[in-house]
């Protein structure tokens, strides 16, 4: 695998390299701001106009659903869980063993 390496014999040059790198990744990270925030404001143009346009055409928007039978859902298809009884014996073996958390070999000294 090859290595690249940067040296240079004066101190001043490595460290105005090491500052045009940095200036180069902060003018790329700002870039990056203004494309996502011209983004955002180009979307927000768009919906303003295509809104004003529905306004002036007299078109009202599509109303959503508000009913379970306009959205499809059956409420007699809902599947429930079956509860579990738990055997008193068993809950009384689960009491008596340690718990992980309360290991005597996991405490620290007192």
């Amino acid at each position: 695998m090859p290595v690249y390496t940067f040296s240079t014999r004066s101190r001043g040059i490595g460290l105005l390299a090491g500052l045009l790198l940095l200036g180069a990744g902060t003018a790329f990270l700002l870039l990056g701001v203004a494309l996502l925030a011209g983004l955002a404001l180009v979307g927000g143009v768009v919906g303003l106009g295509i809104m004003g346009y529905r306004m002036l055409r007299g078109r009202p928007v599509a109303p959503l659903p508000r009913s379970a039978r306009a959205s499809g859902l059956d409420p007699s298809l809902e599947v429930f869980s079956e509860s579990s009884v738990i055997d008193a014996a068993d809950a009384a073996d689960e009491s008596a063993q340690v718990r992980p958390n309360e290991d005597p070999r996991r405490l620290g000294p007192a």
